[in-house]
């Protein structure tokens, strides 16, 4: 399976940790928000890992539906992949946080062993890290 980039975010696959990095940058659609968890789900799935890095430093803002769609259908389905370890890097902006935290209150977030970070170096390290 390829790795996805497009203008505003990537979902790569990171063999030698065994984890994927999904990164976002900026503004999204709700169709691009939509499009790149899902891609990143078919990853997780066919390289059949339990663990990813989720970067969204730069996000400003979810747009309209994206949070509702991530807490109550992505997370849900991550949890089905198999996913149990995420290391998020905090957006920096507080609307991006406000929002990050509204998505991360759902049941199914719950599921999943979450770590929150300032940075990507710190994010990686603890995910790479036996527990």
């Amino acid at each position: 399976m390829k790795n996805h980039i497009t203008e505003n975010g990537c979902v790569i696959y990171v063999p030698e940790h065994a984890y994927i990095d999904l990164k976002c940058d900026g503004f999204f659609s709700y169709e691009e928000v939509v499009a790149l968890t899902e891609y990143a789900c078919e990853m997780l799935r066919f390289y059949n890992l339990s663990k990813c890095a989720i970067n969204l430093q730069h996000i400003k803002i979810y747009p309209s539906g994206a949070e509702e769609y991530l807490r109550d259908i992505w997370y849900r389905r991550l949890v089905e992949a198999g996913v149990n370890r995420i290391a998020y890097v905090v957006p920096e902006d507080i609307f991006g946080r406000a929002s990050m935290t509204v998505v991360h209150a759902g049941e199914a977030a719950s599921k999943i062993q979450r770590k929150y970070f300032g940075d990507e170096s710190s994010a990686k390290e603890w995910l790479n890290s036996e527990l």
